[in-house]
């Protein structure tokens, strides 16, 4: 059984433990999932099953949609409602302010990483230091944010909607607003709508999966790999390079795509992919070849 699954993943709940419920109700040995969602934040949880658990990192590099809210006034320790108020002030901004600094956000940006994150310092998870009272700094990483608007604005709190790429924290996003206009504020709602092919209208709630699902009839329920990575280009093949590619070996694309370099390519015969790799002047290198 292989392919991806859209799952609505509630709030309260940790990502792993979403993932480790559908292990064992329906008896998977291989699953992982894409993108971690905070126990706070809910929706949209893409989770791979089999050999399609090879292609969790490409699903990485496709864009993600997030409803948020931003409570003004106060920063927390964990920039979300369940840490506790580390900084307060009186300022709460306009919707004519707020819009003002929102191109601050578009593009290429620094962003420090929550301290309550999984990063890791020396081999220890941030969240643990953190737990600990321990010091440490997390250097600024580059983000991409797509797009930036408010939904809507209401005395102390405002929604935004956020398209952004990997990497990019929606709590660090809702601090960094705050300061730009002056203040604090944390992330008092997170909702992630889409994530690439992935949409919240098409999401399977647990409940459902637990309750109305059966074992046998899980697969009815399963997304096509090469349909889900329809970011990412493709060539299928017929010929005995098929072989060569399925045992790890480098092989010619000359003929179809000349001197090139492309980052992520996928190679597949007429029904199915064969695998993830990247081409180099025109040779194709394997880099994660499915069992299927």
């Amino acid at each position: 059984m292989n392919g991806w699954i859209n799952i609505y993943k509630p709030k309260g709940y940790t990502s792993t433990y979403c993932l480790n419920v559908i292990k064992a109700k329906f008896k998977l040995k291989k699953i992982g999932h894409a993108g971690t969602l905070d126990p706070l934040a809910e929706g949209v949880l893409p989770i791979a099953i089999g050999e399609a658990t090879k292609s969790i990192p490409y699903l990485a590099e496709a864009k993600k949609n997030y409803l948020f809210e931003v409570f003004w006034g106060e920063e927390t320790n964990t920039l979300d409602s369940e840490g506790t108020t580390t900084k307060v002030s009186e300022i709460i901004p306009s919707i004519e302010e707020i819009n003002k600094v929102l191109n601050l956000f578009i593009g290429q940006i620094d962003q420090v990483p929550p301290k309550f994150s999984a990063k890791k310092i020396n081999g220890k998870r941030c969240y643990d230091l953190a737990r600990n009272n321990e010091e440490f700094e997390l250097k600024p990483q580059k983000v991409i944010i797509f797009n930036l608007r408010v939904v809507s604005h209401y005395a102390n709190k405002t929604s935004f909607l956020v398209s952004c790429g990997s990497g990019t924290y929606v709590r660090s996003l809702a601090r960094d607003l705050a300061y730009a206009l002056n203040t604090f504020g944390h992330a008092s709602k997170i909702l992630r709508s889409r994530y690439s092919h992935f949409s919240k209208k098409n999401t399977l709630t647990m409940d459902f999966l637990v309750k109305n699902v059966e074992k046998e009839d899980f697969y009815k329920y399963l997304l096509d790999i090469r349909k889900v990575l329809i970011h990412i280009p493709s060539i299928k093949l017929e010929d005995e390079r098929i072989k060569l590619i399925k045992n790890g070996m480098k092989v010619s694309m000359l003929e179809e795509f000349g001197e090139v370099n492309i980052k992520s390519l996928i190679a597949q015969n007429q029904s199915q992919v064969l695998a993830f790799g990247e081409l180099k002047s025109g040779f194709f290198y394997p880099k994660r070849i499915l069992n299927i």
